[in-house]
């Protein structure tokens, strides 16, 4: 009977969470909610044998994890035990949602998980600024969190900068680093890239600061398609903070000597509109040990180009 109140609970929950975004999305209305549930994947629930509900359009099931600082929200697609995952984290100020046609389209057999960082998504907001070395260690506890003790890290822009925090600090649980655009800069551009990020986001009582999250986003072009332009600029609003954190502390790494310093394999991309594009080279010829590929897209290549990207990585995987 009590595991029989849980699942009924859980059910309840899930199917009011679809009305939920059924409505917020406003591709679906109250009146067709129910059909959102009915045609929804079912996803298998190991522990419990329970079959749950994923939304439709998505192969990834939404969860969040504790850690010591606070709830990590993530999404995830289930693969096989017997391999490591592929942990993904997004750039700024996207979420852990840009992954989400990638994973659709990648045919390994890794499970994927996708990570909100700290300050964005449906993650904590962190009460200090941290260092680009505090984020990677809140995502490394989350992904310890997770039960996984090696995996994959695949990081996107300032994703990398993470990913690279934690593959130098704890090489021994990377199994390999997969990187789009990694910003290997000079000082000197740092400091330049500085003066233009972070933008000035807060909230204004006009809701004037939408319309300029709207044009930022398409300055970095967000704006391909509706969809994906819409949906960075919710991501945008919801970190308004995160962002403005981030790009306090992320000109102060040095990634190029972290680059140098990385020891486990290493896949490289990037497309050719991508603001760090002109540094790919230098990335190839700094660590010509390194896969490097070129993929289609601009600034938001998993989302532009997933199939190529989950190609890109499923075979650069399946060579390890």
């Amino acid at each position: 009977m009590k595991k029989l109140n849980s699942l009924v609970k859980r059910r309840s929950f899930v199917v009011t969470s679809a009305f939920a975004a059924a409505y917020a999305s406003m591709k679906y209305t109250p009146a067709n909610a129910m059909g959102y549930v009915d045609e929804a994947m079912n996803y298998f629930n190991s522990e419990e044998d329970t079959p749950l509900i994923l939304n439709p359009g998505t192969v990834m099931r939404l969860d969040y994890v504790d850690t010591p600082l606070g709830q990590i929200h993530y999404r995830h697609k289930q693969g096989s035990t017997e391999h490591s995952p592929i942990i993904c984290l997004h750039q700024t100020a996207s979420s852990s949602a840009m992954f989400e046609k990638f994973a659709a389209a990648y045919q390994g057999p890794e499970s994927i998980y996708a990570i909100d960082t700290p300050g964005f998504g449906g993650s904590y907001d962190p009460s200090n600024t941290p260092t680009m070395s505090e984020y990677g260690a809140a995502i490394l506890d989350a992904v310890k969190a997770l039960g996984f003790e090696k995996f994959h890290l695949f990081g996107h822009h300032t994703g990398a900068s993470i990913a690279i925090e934690i593959a130098v600090s704890a090489p021994q649980n990377v199994a390999s680093l997969m990187m789009i655009g990694p910003v290997v800069l000079t000082a000197e551009e740092r400091a330049l890239f500085g003066q233009v990020y972070p933008k000035p986001f807060e909230p204004k009582a006009d809701g004037s600061h939408l319309k300029v999250m709207w044009d930022y986003v398409e300055s970095i072009g967000g704006n391909s398609d509706l969809n994906l332009h819409h949906r960075e600029m919710i991501d945008t609003a919801r970190a308004w903070q995160g962002h403005i954190k981030m790009y306090q502390k992320i000109w102060d790494q040095d990634f190029s000597a972290m680059y140098k310093d990385v020891i486990v394999p290493m896949l490289i991309m990037c497309a050719e509109k991508d603001i760090l594009w002109p540094m790919f080279d230098r990335a190839k010829q700094m660590r010509p040990d390194a896969v490097a590929k070129v993929i289609p897209g601009s600034n938001f290549e998993p989302d532009e180009a997933p199939v190529e990207t989950a190609e890109a990585i499923q075979s650069y995987l399946s060579s390890l």
